[in-house]
């Protein structure tokens, strides 16, 4: 063989890989109606795709789609039937290489929320990520809730949320929120690769559907910043991120375009930079919480509040065309500050370890999963005795702070004492995305299916409703390992390349959100059992935590989890007329 030729071949072996490289998208089929689908038709054109045949009630199905690149004309679609008795319903999944997409359309009397009549939903195209397609509710009383949903998603669906409460309602959060960009490395040091949670600002976290941020806010000489790091070795590892400024720029934005959403801002992990990153002193959360003043809607708590906010009716934050509320979720360590309608209450602040009250600088289990029996190391305030006392804790001992003479005497907001609010659930602190799923759905399933019923006398309520848990925060996050840190030549391999497959495993496990982390067959009792047994509500997370917010396909797998099994409410309401 002649140099020539040699050399011929040698440049074809290098090339073969980038002739021959493929494209993957991972569909995610998410069922939360109350019927079948069915598979009716499958085609493809130079694309592998084996889509499942059937996708029964409450369940999802990940296929796999991949072709070689540089085939402008590969093509596929698969089209499934609802069998929904009352109406024809059917929709197309399909993928195209030029320009390269997924699309889901509409067909016969299919509408969802936001989606009218032949819709066509784009789901666009991520090389190896998850895009999910979710259906939910039961299209009769009220329109199926589907990807892409309304921005003011809370508002479009009052009617499912007024009466419940904190504890009973899914939405997603945003895991720290702020560190959606680099603005001062720190040591490490801190970049996107390792530092970076988020693709977008605080805005658009709010625009693709969260609702409850993370938000851990640090002084960086003299600049109120957020910031994502670990204090280790006499140094903070990590970054600043959006400033507080701006974060509040977002937050009032929002608002003011679409107004009536209910935001929980749950601050922790607050530093000072200059004290070698040690938490806020009293005076420094004054001075916070005038900044976090300008925040338009925050939340003013009214005489007689309920103590424990919540077990509160949704409905009582957020009023159909009203404006929206913003909640001030704080550490227990920080100061209890007065609203214009009362003066401070000197006896709320607790230390960061009482029992109930969320630690500064590190995640563990937030409150005792015995909700019958509260009980915090802290006596209740004076004005407490002003409120609705019915969910009050006991009194222990007293400890009390006082005010400087620098603080001001009100705030237009109140702030609320974590213990308040009282939130379960932890990392798993894994890299594996298997693991991640078992961890969670196990803390999942104990600490909202352990709970004794509200009324469990069977002469009163032979199916009485279950005692909601506290709200469980289910903590989706992948830990990035410290060997893959300073590898920032390999995106996936970023925390947001983490954030990728943790997505994949969340809509593959829709089963398990509506069941309290068991599968549906588990609950049915054998084979007898009817899918979806049991009361709306049973078992769902509250908070879903992701990194990574980039469209709004969490909300719309919150909103699925809300609607999940309201068909057997509104059956219920209708029998008794």
């Amino acid at each position: 063989m002649s140099k020539s030729t040699q050399y011929v071949f040698a440049v074809l072996l290098l090339l073969l890989p980038m002739v021959l490289a493929k494209s993957k998208a991972y569909v995610e089929l998410i069922n939360g109606t109350p019927y079948d689908w069915h598979l009716i038709s499958h085609a493809k054109h130079r694309m592998k795709w084996s889509p499942q045949t059937i996708i029964p009630s409450g369940t999802s199905s990940e296929s796999c789609i991949s072709w070689i690149l540089n085939q402008p004309d590969a093509s596929a679609e698969a089209t499934y039937r609802i069998d929904n008795p009352t109406s024809s319903e059917s929709f197309t999944i399909s993928a195209i290489q030029d320009p390269t997409q997924l699309q889901v359309h509409y067909h016969e009397n299919l509408t969802s929320l936001n989606n009218p009549q032949y819709s066509t939903i784009n789901l666009g195209f991520m090389d190896r990520h998850a895009h999910p397609f979710i259906l939910a509710g039961n299209g009769t009383q009220t329109p199926y809730i589907s990807t892409k949903p309304p921005v003011a998603w809370m508002q479009s669906t009052l009617s499912t949320l007024s009466l419940k409460t904190l504890r009973e309602i899914t939405m997603p959060m945003s895991h720290d929120a702020g560190a959606n960009v680099v603005t001062h490395p720190l040591n490490g040091p801190g970049t996107l690769h390792n530092t970076q949670t988020q693709s977008d600002s605080i805005y658009w976290q709010l625009v693709h559907g969260a609702r409850w941020l993370d938000i851990r806010p640090a002084l960086y000489w003299k600049k109120w910043m957020t910031y994502h790091g670990t204090y280790a070795a006499g140094s903070m590892w990590g970054a600043t991120g959006q400033s507080i400024e701006s974060m509040i720029e977002d937050i009032n934005y929002f608002t003011r375009k679409y107004p009536g959403e209910l935001i929980v801002l749950d601050i922790s992990h607050d530093a000072i930079a200059r004290r070698r990153w040690k938490g806020f002193s009293e005076d420094d959360w004054m001075k916070f919480y005038g900044i976090l003043s300008g925040i338009f809607d925050l939340w003013v708590e009214p005489q007689g509040s309920q103590w424990d906010l919540s077990s509160v009716p949704f409905g009582t934050f957020v009023k159909e065309g009203g404006k929206s509320t913003v909640l001030v979720r704080v550490p227990c360590g920080a100061p209890a500050w007065s609203s214009v309608l009362e003066t401070r209450d000197v006896d709320t602040a607790l230390s960061a370890f009482s029992s109930g009250c969320d630690p500064v600088v590190q995640d563990i289990d937030l409150a005792s999963l015995n909700t019958t029996n509260y009980s915090y190391s802290q006596k209740s305030s004076r004005s407490f005795y002003k409120r609705d006392v019915s969910n009050s804790p006991e009194n222990t001992h007293h400890q009390s702070t006082s005010l400087t003479p620098s603080s001001p005497a009100t705030l237009n907001f109140t702030p609320i004492p974590a213990f308040r609010l009282p939130i379960t659930g932890t990392f798993s602190h894994t890299s594996s995305p298997k693991t991640l799923v078992t961890t969670q759905l196990e803390k999942l399933s104990q600490h909202k299916l352990s709970f004794p019923n509200t009324n469990p006398s069977p002469n009163i309520d032979p199916s009485p409703t279950p005692n909601p848990s506290p709200i469980h925060k289910l903590s989706w996050i992948l830990t990035q390992p410290l060997a893959v840190q300073a590898d920032r030549r390999t995106w996936r391999n970023s925390i947001l390349g983490y954030a990728v497959s943790a997505h994949r495993e969340l809509y593959s496990n829709f089963e398990a959100l509506v069941s309290g982390g068991r599968k549906m067959r588990e609950r049915e009792g054998g084979e007898g059992g009817e899918r979806g047994r049991g009361r709306a509500g049973e078992g769902k997370p509250n908070l879903i935590e992701v990194d990574y917010i980039r469209s709004c396909d969490v909300a719309a797998l919150a909103m699925g989890v809300n609607v999940w099994g309201e068909w057997e409410r509104e059956g219920e309401a209708e029998g008794k007329e």
